[in-house]
C-alpha cells in the first residue's frame, strides 16, 4: 500500500513524462495528464496508485483555486455590459439541452421510467461542460480576455448555478418540490451578501494593515478563499461557488493581479492532480459503451449548435463569436461525475449509466481540447461551408478580442531614481506620463503614482507572473533604477534576464552598482545600464571643475 507522497510523486512524475511527449507532439498537455491518469491508475492502468481517492480529494483543491483565479481576473464591468447575453444563453442553453437529451435518449434506450431516470441524468450531464478543462485550454491560449472566451467562462458559471439547484433537487427528483429551489437561492444570495460585507469592510481593512508584506496579502487572500469556500460548503452550496465569489469581492483590490500571479503555481499543481484523477476514471470500456459514447459526444456537440450559437446570435453576438464560444462549450462537466454518482446512491439510475458518462468525459474532454485548440481555424471551414459572411466581409473584420491594456514604458519598482525621472519628466514631457506603468507592491509608492499621473500596478517584480500580468512583452522600454542594495527578493541580474526572456525586443535599463556588475548585466541582456555612482561622481566632477576654474 503506497502512501500518499508516494502516489502524489507518481502521479506528478508520470505528468510531467507524458506532459513532455504531448508537448513535443504539439497535442493537448490536458490529453497527457488524462492518459498519465489512466496508466497509472487501477482501472486500465499499471495501478502504480492504489487509492485515487485520496488524489481525487487533493485534486478539488485546484477547481477551487480554478474558480479563486477566475473570480480575481472577472471583470464585473464587461460582464454585467453583456449581462442579457448571458442570462439568455446561459438559462437558455441549458434548458434547451435538457429538452433536447429528453427528446433523443428514449432512442437508444435510455428512457425516463419507473425507478430508472437514466434519460434525465444523461440529459442533465449533457448539458453542462467542464470548467476545469475550458478554462485551462482557454487561459493557456491567452482567450480569455476575448469575447468569445469571456461569453464562454460567464455560460460556465451559470452551468455551475444550474448545477448546484440540480443538487439540492436531486434527492427529491422521485419527488420534487419547489420549497427547495427557493431555498438553494437564497442560501446563494446570503452567501454573496457575506462575501462582499467581509470582503468590503473587514478583509479590506486586513490587507492594508499588511500592505508592505506581499507574501502576507497572498496567504491572507488564500485563506480568505477557504474562508468563502467552507462556508458555502457548510450551506450546503458548492465549494467552487464559494472560492469564484471569494475571488470576485476582492477582484476590484488593488493586489489582484499580484495575488493571482502568487496562486498560478500553486493552482497549476492541484489542476494537474485533477486532470489526473479524471484519467484515473476512465475504465476498459466494451464495445457497446464506447459506440455509446461516440454518440454522446456527438450529441453533445449538436446540442451545443442548437442551443448556444441561436441564442448568441438573437442577441446580438457575432457569428465568429457564437460559434467559438459554442465550440468551447463541446464537452461533459466534471459536476456530472458528481451528479452522476449521487444519482447511483439515491438508486436512480444504474452502474452502467455512470460507466457511459466516464467514457463520455473522457471522448469529449480529448476531443474538446482540439476543437478548442483549432477553433479559429475550424470557423474559418464553417464560414466557407455555409457563406456566413456577406459579401466583401472577410473572416477577420469581426473583432471578437478585446486587447489587454499594456504600456509602452514599464518601470520597476518606484524608488528615488524613479521618482527623480517621472518629476523630471512631468516639466518637460508631461504627455509621456501616460504611456508609463509603474510596477511597485508598497500601498503607499502607488498613492505617490497615481498622484503623479501614472497607472500604478500592486505587484512583486520579482515574479515572472507578475511581469506577465503587467505586459511586460509588449512594452517598448522597460527600466529598473533601483541598486540591488534596496531590491528585495531579487537583483537587477535576475530582473533583466526574468525581462529579457519575457520582453526579447525591448529596451531593457537596467542599474548596476560597479563597472564589473554592468558588464555583467549587459551580457545578461540589458541593452543599457546606469551606475548611480558613476553619475554622481561626474555631476561632482563638473562642479568641482567649474568652480576650480573660477577662482
Amino acid at each position: 500500500m503506497h502512501g500518499l507522497m508516494q502516489e502524489i510523486g507518481i502521479s506528478i512524475v508520470a505528468a510531467t513524462v507524458i506532459g513532455v511527449i504531448m508537448h513535443r507532439l504539439k497535442q493537448p498537455i490536458i490529453l497527457g495528464y488524462l492518459l498519465a491518469g489512466a496508466i497509472i491508475g487501477p482501472e486500465v492502468g499499471f495501478g502504480l496508485v492504489s487509492q485515487p481517492e485520496t488524489i481525487e480529494i487533493l485534486s478539488e483543491i485546484g477547481l477551487i483555486l480554478l474558480l479563486f483565479v477566475i473570480g480575481l481576473e472577472m471583470d464585473l464591468k464587461t460582464i454585467v455590459s453583456s449581462g442579457r447575453q448571458l442570462l439568455v444563453s446561459g438559462v437558455g442553453q441549458f434548458v434547451i439541452c435538457v429538452a433536447l437529451g429528453l427528446l433523443v435518449f428514449p432512442l437508444i434506450g435510455y428512457g425516463i421510467k419507473s425507478g430508472n431516470l437514466a434519460g434525465l441524468y444523461l440529459a442533465i450531464a449533457c448539458a453542462l461542460s467542464s470548467t476545469a478543462l475550458v478554462v485551462k485550454i482557454l487561459y493557456d491560449k491567452m482567450e480569455l480576455d476575448c469575447l468569445p472566451g469571456k461569453i464562454t467562462v460567464g455560460i460556465l458559471i451559470i452551468q455551475d448555478i444550474w448545477a448546484i439547484l440540480i443538487l439540492a433537487l436531486q434527492p427529491n427528483f422521485m419527488n420534487p418540490q419547489l420549497s427547495l429551489v427557493l431555498v438553494a437561492l437564497l442560501k446563494s444570495a446570503l452567501l454573496l451578501a457575506i462575501g462582499f460585507v467581509l470582503s468590503k469592510y473587514v478583509l479590506k481593512n486586513i490587507c492594508s494593515m499588511v500592505a508592505s508584506s506581499p507574501e502576507m496579502i497572498v496567504a491572507i487572500s488564500i485563506g480568505w478563499c477557504a474562508l468563502i469556500a467552507g462556508t458555502a460548503g457548510y450551506l450546503g452550496l458548492s465549494k467552487e461557488m464559494g472560492a469564484l465569489i471569494a475571488g470576485i469581492a476582492i477582484s476590484v483590490f488593488p493586489y489582484s493581479v499580484h495575488v493571482t500571479a502568487k496562486t498560478l503555481p500553486l493552482r497549476d499543481f492541484f489542476l494537474t492532480l485533477f486532470f489526473i484523477s479524471l484519467g484515473m476514471k476512465i475504465t476498459m470500456p466494451g464495445t457497446q459503451v464506447i459506440l455509446m459514447g461516440l454518440l454522446i459526444t456527438l450529441f453533445i456537440i449538436i446540442s451545443r449548435f442548437a442551443s448556444v450559437y441561436p441564442l448568441l446570435m438573437s442577441t446580438g453576438s457575432g457569428k465568429r463569436t457564437s460559434f467559438v464560444a459554442s465550440l468551447n462549450l463541446s464537452q461533459m462537466s466534471e459536476f456530472s461525475l458528481v451528479i452522476a454518482a449521487l444519482g447511483i446512491t439515491y438508486g436512480h439510475i444504474s452502474k452502467d449509466i455512470m460507466g457511459v458518462i466516464i467514457i463520455t468525459m473522457a471522448l469529449s474532454a480529448i476531443l474538446s481540447s482540439y476543437l478548442i485548440k483549432y477553433s479559429h481555424e475550424l470557423y474559418l471551414v464553417f464560414e466557407r461551408l455555409f457563406k456566413t459572411c456577406p459579401p466583401g466581409q472577410g473572416a477577420g473584420s469581426e473583432n471578437v478580442c478585446t486587447i489587454p491594456e499594456s504600456y509602452p514604458i514599464i518601470i520597476l519598482g518606484y524608488h528615488r531614481g524613479a521618482q527623480a525621472l517621472v518629476a523630471e519628466l512631468s516639466k518637460v514631457k508631461p504627455e509621456i506620463l501616460r504611456s508609463i506603468l509603474v510596477v511597485d507592491f508598497h500601498l503607499e509608492n502607488l498613492k505617490k503614482i497615481q498622484q503623479a499621473g501614472l497607472k500604478g500596478l500592486f505587484g512583486d517584480i520579482a515574479s515572472t507572473n507578475t511581469l506577465e500580468h503587467a505586459h511586460i512583452k509588449d512594452a517598448k522600454v522597460v527600466l529598473s533604477t533601483i541598486p540591488d542594495m534596496l531590491l528585495k527578493g531579487v537583483t537587477n541580474m535576475e530582473l533583466v534576464k526574468n525581462c529579457r526572456f519575457l520582453a526579447p525586443d525591448s529596451f531593457i535599463l537596467a542599474t548596476a552598482d560597479s563597472t564589473e556588475h554592468a558588464l555583467k548585466l549587459r551580457e545578461a541582456g540589458a541593452s543599457d545600464v546606469i551606475v548611480p555612482y558613476h553619475l554622481t561622481g561626474e555631476i561632482i566632477a563638473a562642479l568641482v571643475h567649474e568652480k576650480y576654474v573660477s577662482l
